[in-house]
């Protein structure tokens, strides 16, 4: 069945561009009566979503046909039986394999070692330049129910879109 986009953004992100889309999918929320269960971890993912955008694309400039590609968007889709969302902002390409490793680590676990995941991560973590330990991607794994997905386009010698999604039943 096709999905029908309630939330469609792409542009610069900044954290009063997060506060406007988490409002924004509020009324999307209401608007096509989803259940508060379903609005309430769907914020949640969406802050993690949204501030690793914020993180990682602040030094893009969002204006030009040229750098079209390199303007971070995000999407949120709603179908009778899943919501998802899809985002895409540029990456350094040295940033790829930590991001697919990440992911993958989180992919290859269940329930009970996403917690434990989780727990050693709180513990242990270490934390990147930007201030993340990795705690997002477990945050959501855990919230949805969901395998994460991704992909990697090259954008330039530099450069490569990071496309990621995540569904979950509604």
């Amino acid at each position: 069945m096709l999905s029908k986009s309630i939330l469609s953004y792409q542009g610069p992100f900044s954290f009063s561009t997060i506060d406007w889309l988490l409002s924004e999918f509020k009324m999307a929320a209401q608007n096509h009566d989803l259940s508060f269960k379903i609005y309430k971890k769907m914020i949640s993912v969406m802050i993690e979503v949204l501030e690793n955008i914020s993180k990682y694309s602040d030094h893009f400039k969002c204006n030009g046909e040229l750098s079209s590609k390199f303007c971070p968007s995000c999407q949120i889709s709603l179908n009778d039986s899943e919501i998802e969302m899809e985002s895409k902002n540029p990456v350094t390409k040295k940033e790829v394999n930590r991001l697919k490793s990440r992911i993958d680590k989180v992919n290859s676990q269940d329930g009970d070692a996403l917690k434990e995941l989780y727990r050693s991560i709180i513990t242990n973590g270490e934390f990147s330049a930007k201030g993340g330990a990795g705690l997002g991607f477990v945050e959501i794994a855990k919230t949805t129910g969901s395998k994460l997905e991704y992909t990697f386009e090259n954008l330039s010698k530099e450069y490569s879109l990071y496309t990621f999604r995540v569904s979950m039943n509604i």
